[in-house]
This record gives structure tokens, sequence and C-alpha cells, in this order.
């Protein structure tokens, strides 16, 4: 409201001035305003650019401190040389002094934080909190460049007026000077009131961001307007994530290891029957017992599988990555699933080209490749045909599990890899599953630094791809499965 009264304000006061009647209005010798706009489209991309690449560094840096990996080290050092990069493309767009200052504190920031990292062991989470802030006075910078950027490249040029008469040159000029009196003081006023309303609103959005990723740490943001008390709120929101989270994590272990009590004194009346220790069988008990086992299998993989989804959502998960040869991994489970597919006389081959060297940890491999193909095995017909593919990629080695099963729909294409989810090709190939074990493949691919996706026809089969980055090379992004 104050900035439209002071407008009101200067118009007035121009109107009073500006002389009267036609004939002065279209005097050739009245003043000419002409506003030149400079703003640099170029510079303001460059420096909203720089908002994922501190999100990259960020990331890289946390996953180093809770976990030690070098490699999370190698590929912050890559982003932030990427930033330097855009910030020397930045610094030679900017004109204004202001602008400088500012590129200037936030390359000095950048560079002390980047020290600090660089002089931090590995596994040391109590560096967290000083990145976040850090993190968050960067992003503020960046956000600051570009409004000086966008305000003050406006320039205002009057040409010379000629002598009419003793006063009304003057009343021009006072009229004017009321003008942009008024429009200077309006735009002062303005980039006053956005900061004080996008700063904030900034904060959350980072805040926002960080809970997605498993931070629940407060947003820090002061006042008793309305977006201060969003901010309240929105913190007693993170709060309660992270106590549902935790609950939920420490829940899941409690009802594991309440499970695998009852499971292994099953598996030992099991070995009891099946080697007629009890008393001999006849053949329909023998099948009975074999259904057992079977079922006690199920349930002891779905609840260790569960209980591995629960630890990484919780960011507890610990990989224990090594170099190793992923054909020598490869082998033993084809040639386990050969004995899971042999009942449906289901083929399955192996072709193997050499790839460059990757960090993983065997384990957690293993569970990828082994629900890729148990999947495989349950969604193809008898007498089908399963192919393991395991080859260089543009960052790394890729392994693909290729059926000629029924097919997934186009439309579960896209959720395939989220937790319970059932695609219409389960009813259609009369399977049931739990929908974690695609999950957890997702959630330990992403914990290594590569990606998965799916590609199928209906009616023809899928290809689940998985592709794991050398050491230091960096991260893959998370894209959209392909159709």
């Amino acid at each position: 409201m104050l900035g439209f009264g002071v407008i009101v304000v200067a118009l007035v006061v121009a109107l009073t001035y500006l002389p009267d009647g036609p004939a002065e209005s279209a005097n050739p010798a009245a003043p000419t305003v002409t506003t030149v706009a400079t703003t640099d489209p170029a510079a303001i991309s460059i420096a909203q650019k720089l908002h994922p690449l501190l999100d990259d560094e960020e990331r890289f840096a946390r996953k180093y401190l809770a976990v030690g990996d070098p490699m999370y080290a190698r590929l912050r050092r890559e982003t932030q040389r990427v930033s330097r990069a855009y910030l020397d493309s930045l610094q030679r767009r900017l004109p204004g002094r202001d602008e400088r200052a500012l590129l200037t504190q936030f390359r000095r920031t950048h560079e002390s934080l980047a020290a600090a990292l660089d002089a931090q062991s590995g596994g040391n989470a109590a560096f967290s909190d000083r990145l976040t802030d850090t993190m968050d006075v960067l992003h503020a910078r960046v956000d600051q460049i570009i409004k000086v950027h966008q305000q003050a490249r406006t320039t205002t040029t009057k040409t010379a007026v000629a002598k009419n008469g003793a006063s009304s040159p003057r009343r021009y000029d006072v009229a004017l000077g009321a003008l942009l009196l008024g429009l200077a003081a309006t735009a002062a006023f303005a980039y006053w009131m956005t900061r004080g309303i996008t700063g904030p609103l900034s904060q959350l959005r980072r805040g926002t961001e960080r809970i997605a990723r498993g931070d629940y740490r407060p947003v820090h943001v002061n006042g008793s307007d309305e977006i201060g008390r969003l901010a309240r709120a929105f913190n007693a929101m993170s709060a309660r994530l992270q106590h549902v989270d935790k609950y939920k994590a420490d829940m899941m272990q409690q009802i594991s290891h309440e499970l695998r009590t009852p499971l292994q004194a099953m598996h030992s009346a099991y070995y009891m029957l099946a080697e007629q220790i009890a008393g001999p069988l006849n053949e329909r008990q023998r099948h009975l017992v074999t259904s057992i086992r079977d079922n006690i299998d199920a349930m002891s993989t779905f609840s260790n599988q569960f209980l591995d989804l629960a630890k990484i959502e919780a960011g507890v998960m610990e990989y224990n990555k090594q170099q190793v040869d992923l054909l020598s991994l490869l082998t033993p489970l084809i040639n386990s699933a050969r004995l899971a597919a042999a009942p449906k006389e289901i083929t399955i081959g192996l072709a193997a080209q050499s790839v460059p060297a990757v960090n993983v940890d065997p384990a957690k491999f293993n569970t990828v490749v082994s629900n890729l193909l148990n999947n495989a095995v349950k969604f193809t017909p008898k007498g089908g045909n399963i192919t393991v593919s395991l080859g260089p990629c543009g960052t790394g080695a890729r392994v693909s599990v290729k059926d000629s099963g029924v097919g997934i729909d186009a439309d579960d294409l896209p959720k395939l890899f989220t937790k319970f989810f059932q695609g219409k090709s389960a009813s259609a190939a009369d399977t049931k599953g739990t929908g974690v074990g695609l999950a957890l493949v997702k959630a330990i691919v992403d914990g290594h630094g590569g990606k998965v996706y799916a590609t199928s026809t209906i009616g023809v089969g899928s290809t689940f791809t998985v592709e794991l980055p050398t050491p230091g090379a960096r991260s893959l992004p998370h894209a959209p499965h392909p159709n």
C-alpha cells in the first residue's frame, strides 16, 4: 500500500507541474525519455544453473561424511569444478559493481566450504550442520545476484531540451524528477518487500528438498507474520515425519527379529520331517513338506527384503564396496536361477563382454540380480528364454536381464520400482508378489550411484537394465523410465 501511495503522490505532482494545453504538449522541444533494458538472459540462466550444482555438491558431501566412501569426495570435487566454470562465465557477464561484489562473496564462501570439506575425514557427520548452513547462504547469494542483475540493469537517458521560455523546462524537470523519485522509492520498497518474502520461502523450499533426502533438521525463519507461522508449522511437520520415520525403522527391525525366531523353528521342523528323522513319509506327505519349505523361504525372503528397504529409507544401510569381477558374481546367480527355471523348461543364457572395474557391495549386488532373475522366471511362460547380458556403458558397466515373458503395460512402467506396486502383468500371469523386490533393487542401485530402468512390450517380454558407474564417475541421474 505504501508503494502505491508514493506512485499516486508522484503522479499528482507531475500533473500539477506539466504545461497545460495542446500547444505546449506538442512542443517539439519537450523532453523525451528513453528506457534501455540491458538485462542479460544468458547471465540469469547461468546463475540459475548453480542451484542444482550446489544441491549435488551438498548431496555428495553429505554421503561422504556419512559413509566415508572416497568416491563421493571425488564426485563432489568434480561437481565443484563445474560450478567454478559457471562462476567464471558469470563473472564475464556481470558488468555492475554490486553484482560483482556479490559474486566475489559467493566465491569466497564456496571456496572456504570446499577447503573445509577437503579437510574432513569420512564418517564425520558432525560437520553436517555447518554444511547445511553454508549451502543455505550460497543458495541465497545466487538468488540475490539474479535479483540485483534484473533490477539494476535498467538505465534511463534523457535527451537535451531546447529552451522554450523561462518556466516550461523547469516544470518538466520538476515533474519528471518527482515521477522518477516516486518510481525509485516504489522499486526500493518492492525490492525490500520481495526480499522479506522470497528469502524465507527459499529457505522453506530448500528445507523441503532436504526432507525428501531424509534430512529432517528444522528451518530457521524469524518473524511472527504468516511466513513465520508457516515455518513453525513446517518444522513441526518435519519433526513429526522424523519421529514416524524412526518409529517405522524400529518397528521393521522388531518385526524382522520376531519373525526370524519362529521361521528358524519351522526350518528345523522341516529338516526333521524331510530327513524322516521323526518317521517315514509317504509321497503325499513329502509333497506337503516341500510346500511348507517353499512358503517358509518366501516369508524369510520377504522379511529380509522389507527390513533392508526400511534400513535404506532410514539412511542406516551400510555398504561394503570393493572392486570385484562382475562376471564371477553373475555366474553362480545364473546357475541358481537355472535350477529354479528347470520345472518350467526355461532356458537362461549369458552374453558377457569385458567391462571396466566398478565398486560394488557383492552381497547387495547379488540381491539386485537375484530379484531380477526371480521376476524373469516368474513372469516367463513355460518353454521361454531369459538372457543375462554384461557389457560396458558410457559411465561404467551394464547388466541386463531380458525375458520372453508376458510384458509390462506402458502405464505401469513409471511405477514399477514403487514400494508395494503390483502391475497389470501380475494378474495376467496369475502370479502374486509382495511389491518389495523391485523397490529394493532401485534403492540398492541408487546407493551405488547407478540407475535402473525397464523397457517392455506386451506379449513379447521385458528387459531390466542396471548401470553402475566406475570409481570417480559422476553419479547417474535417475531419469524417467524409457518407453
